[in-house]
């Protein structure tokens, strides 16, 4: 129920800035404004995740919106859907997850939580393999408060880039 308030408070309190970041986009470049990368989220099943398109020749404005996390916006769609949460650990693709699950035998219990639009982060901001598993073993509300709290803090302009 928060996930979706949530979202549809993200979307709302968002649109205004959405429909200048969509104008702005189309001023400097063409092709897609919008992009479905395929995620594995709850219990692996695949799903269609919406995020802006980022084109292979970015230009400076696209490189500021993917480091500012508004490419993932979009994303709030998929938590509408239930496909996602807003906090959870990070949206990868089958392929990343064949990739990444090798030679880690819990690699499994990030399939027990939905991908998040935004996801939890070690001690120094940083994403991090283990915080994600220890966002799943300990989730509560105040956890994901304390998540959305460093995000805000810390998180917004962030690469990335990485697992532990």
């Amino acid at each position: 129920m928060l996930d979706l308030l949530g979202a549809v408070l993200v979307l709302v309190f968002f649109l205004p800035i959405g429909l200048l970041l969509i104008a702005a986009i189309r001023c400097s470049r063409s092709g897609p404004i919008f992009a479905r990368d395929e995620t594995a989220g709850l219990r692996g099943r695949v799903f269609g995740r919406w995020r802006l398109h980022q084109p292979e020749r970015e230009t400076v404005f696209d490189r500021v919106l993917w480091l500012a996390g508004l490419a993932d916006l979009p994303s709030a769609v998929n938590v509408i859907d239930g496909d996602m949460s807003l906090i959870g650990p990070r949206p990868r693709s089958p392929a990343q997850h064949a990739y990444l699950g090798q030679g880690r035998p819990d690699y499994g219990r990030r399939f027990q939580a939905r991908p998040g639009m935004i996801w939890p982060r070690a001690i120094e901001g940083e994403p991090s393999w283990s915080a994600e598993l220890d966002y799943i073993d300990q989730w509560s509300v105040f956890v994901d408060l304390k998540v959305a709290g460093l995000y805000a803090t810390q998180g917004l302009f962030r690469e990335e880039q990485g697992v532990d």
